[in-house]
């Protein structure tokens, strides 16, 4: 039996399969409901197993979460600065949850949201994807902290200002 369990900071996020892939109608992975190419758009549901993730778009069913990526093609949303008070050294990034980049925004630095948006909850703090310019002067996307969580975009209690 897979052992579920339900992940919030999952929910609604988008991913990509990285191959072509089965779309199982239960979490022993049976039933094939459909087999979606590589690179298609998914949405996820927050409900996981044991290497196993449930989509909902384009259809409801369980994939194999090895299968699975963080979309590939970004588009710039919402834009934000980085709070000097906040940050006045910058923000580190994340290439995806828990991988550090050597590099993030500095502070004062504008960063703009990812489309689709997307974001993750860690030790206290949410954090989000974004495009910005580094410290490094090279154009780079990754995770930032907007601030705790409950903290909301724009507001006092975030590491942004904005939107601008």
């Amino acid at each position: 039996m897979v052992t579920i369990q339900e992940k919030r900071e999952l929910v609604n996020q988008a991913r990509e399969t990285n191959r072509a892939v089965q779309v199982f109608d239960y979490a022993d992975l049976s039933g094939v409901a459909v087999n979606l190419p590589s690179n298609r758009r998914v949405k996820l549901t927050g409900i996981v197993g044991d290497g196993l993730a449930q989509i909902k778009e384009p259809v409801i069913g369980w994939v194999n979460a090895t299968y699975l990526k963080v979309p590939t093609e970004i588009r710039k949303g919402d834009r934000y600065r980085v709070r000097l008070t906040s940050a006045p050294n910058g923000l580190l990034a994340y290439w995806e949850p828990g991988k550090a980049q050597n590099d993030g925004p500095a502070g004062g630095a504008t960063v703009f949201l990812t489309e689709p948006q997307d974001s993750y909850i860690e030790g206290g703090r949410k954090f989000v994807r974004v495009s910005y310019i580094g410290k490094g002067g090279n154009d780079r996307i990754g995770y930032v902290s907007q601030g705790p969580v409950g903290s909301n975009l724009g507001q006092p209690n975030s590491n942004f200002e904005g939107p601008l």
